[in-house]
């Protein structure tokens, strides 16, 4: 609880073997065969491990951009607009390219391993309204929203209402924040969407 409250979640997990088990956690908890995963490319492998092999969703990959160096990059931009995804998702899951909120779940590397930070109320503006759930994994970051200037890079500091995606957010202790385990915590920020069909209830992710 005191965690929660320190990083303004609704509630806070705490997990044993790092974030790849933070995010398999999380990917299990939510998605269902043939459900639509809308799916950065730059994702850790425990997110494809989790939501694609494990949970048998169905991706929409985001592109990314990677210079001649291997520098990773950010989402490339025009992946945010809806009628590219509504086009992509027409070439997997054609009945689905109508549906009014066709993700279950959006999964999004907050902060690249070489340093590129999304803005989070960007994200959720753009693709929220396409999304049940948005998984912000930030295993490499987790500060951002003790340091006033990035505050619009954390998804736990953003005003949210009914309309808008449920939130969850993996971060490494280990890494970014001195844990002496190789910890990591999920924070899950929804109550806005209690009560609604898609909202994942305490002891789905308990389990």
């Amino acid at each position: 609880q005191h965690a929660a409250k320190v990083f303004n979640a609704d509630k806070t997990y705490f997990v044993l073997n790092g974030t790849s088990s933070s995010n398999k956690v999380v990917l299990n908890a939510l998605l269902t065969p043939g459900d639509l995963v809308l799916f950065d490319r730059n994702n850790h492998k425990s997110n494809h491990h989790g939501a694609l092999l494990q949970a048998g969703a169905t991706p929409v990959y985001l592109e990314t951009a990677r210079n001649p160096y291997g520098f990773i990059g950010g989402i490339d931009a025009h992946c945010f607009e809806e009628s590219y995804l509504r086009e992509r998702i027409s070439e997997v899951a054609p009945q689905r390219a109508r549906d009014a909120r066709p993700f279950r779940l959006a999964v999004i590397q907050l902060g690249t391993y070489d340093g590129t930070i999304y803005n989070a109320r960007q994200v959720v503006d753009t693709i929220g309204h396409l999304c049940d759930y948005i998984l912000f994994d930030s295993a490499w970051v987790g500060y951002e929203q003790f340091i006033p200037m990035m505050a619009d890079c954390s998804p736990l500091l953003l005003d949210l209402n009914e309309n808008d995606p449920g939130i969850l957010v993996t971060q490494s202790v280990h890494k970014q924040q001195a844990g002496f385990s190789q910890t990591s915590q999920i924070h899950k920020k929804d109550r806005h969407i209690k009560g609604q069909p898609r909202y994942v209830p305490h002891k789905r992710m308990n389990t």
